[in-house]
């Protein structure tokens, strides 16, 4: 059964997504009030025991962590994932009055 996890990029935290373990599915940019906060994609495990790496520049220093794909969230689906990934960004789409959007971006590399 394939299973799916998601990651996130922002302007600190980075995660490497160029990784023989993991197919990449769809990537999402994240804005509130009109600015890019996070970069969320949703990618399918290949391989368990794959690492995925993470990088955090704090306070001028750059710290790297390989982190076993078996410590992430996963999903069974899909459609599990965005469910996730929408509740993380507030996504509502009757409320034409919130402050977040979620552009999910045409290249899934990207």
């Amino acid at each position: 059964m394939a299973k799916f996890i998601l990651l996130t990029n922002k302007d600190t935290f980075q995660t490497d997504l160029n990784n023989e373990g993991l197919e990449i599915v769809e990537t999402y940019n994240f804005y509130f009030f009109n600015k890019l906060r996070a970069k969320y994609t949703i990618a399918k495990v290949l391989d368990e025991k794959a690492k995925i790496k993470m990088s955090e520049e704090y306070h001028g220093k750059e710290y790297v962590n390989y982190i076993r794909v078996k410590f992430f969230e996963h999903f069974d689906t899909i459609e599990e994932v965005r469910a996730e990934l929408y509740e993380i960004a507030d996504k509502n789409d009757s409320d034409k009055f919130s402050n977040s959007k979620l552009v999910k971006l045409e290249n899934a590399s990207a």
